[in-house]
């Protein structure tokens, strides 16, 4: 499975101009933790998190004296807080590499990047929607698909936990390594073998 088969598209962003009260408005009102940070040409600039937001925005505890607080430095806009070095992933990379490297770098979602501009963003919560797909959807997507590649009623399908067996009688091994290819690609399939 590839990454544009689970990433939300269009992506939600930002501008690095972007007051810090408005990057945590959309932050809030989506449910999401990070945002990408775009330029005027709607390259990748960035990245904001909600952690970046927050660094050092509320006052310190009050029953400490004036005189032992230290001043604090507060960015305005995303440019100010935002980072730079931002993991990115492409819209044909593999799923399972996605969501190790998600896994390595402790992100929750990472930005999906094609010739530098921002196509969408996969998130932990994509992942699990493709995880939690009916298996019943999943087998009719299937089916459709492999019908028009290689007409009606060549292929049986029964999809079991997100697991997908296939069935044909020609037993070619070239349009089993295609019809493999297809069914893998469909969002929901966790694995895909053929009957025996």
């Amino acid at each position: 499975m590839r990454v544009r088969d689970v990433m939300s598209s269009p992506a939600v962003v930002v501008a690095p101009r972007t007051s810090v009260k408005q990057a945590a408005a959309v932050l809030d009102e989506r449910g999401f933790t990070c945002l990408p940070v775009v330029d005027a040409d709607g390259k990748l600039a960035g990245a904001v998190s909600e952690a970046d937001l927050l660094m050092d925005r509320f006052p310190p505890d009050p029953r400490i004296p004036v005189v032992e607080r230290r001043e604090r430095e507060v960015g305005a806009t995303v440019s100010d807080v935002m980072t730079t070095d931002v993991l990115t992933v492409a819209p044909d990379d593999e799923v399972s590499v996605v969501l190790a490297a998600l896994h390595v770098e402790g992100h929750r979602s990472v930005p999906v990047v094609e010739a530098g501009a921002v196509v969408g963003v996969v998130t932990y919560r994509d992942l699990v929607h493709a995880l939690a797909r009916d298996d019943a959807l999943i087998a009719a997507d299937v089916q459709r698909r492999l019908d028009l590649y290689s007409g009606a009623a060549h292929w049986t399908v029964s999809v079991r936990g997100g697991e997908v067996t296939l069935g044909d009688e020609r037993r070619d091994p070239i349009d089993r390594n295609v019809a493999l290819r297809v069914a893998e690609s469909v969002l929901g399939v966790l694995a895909c073998r053929f009957a025996d």
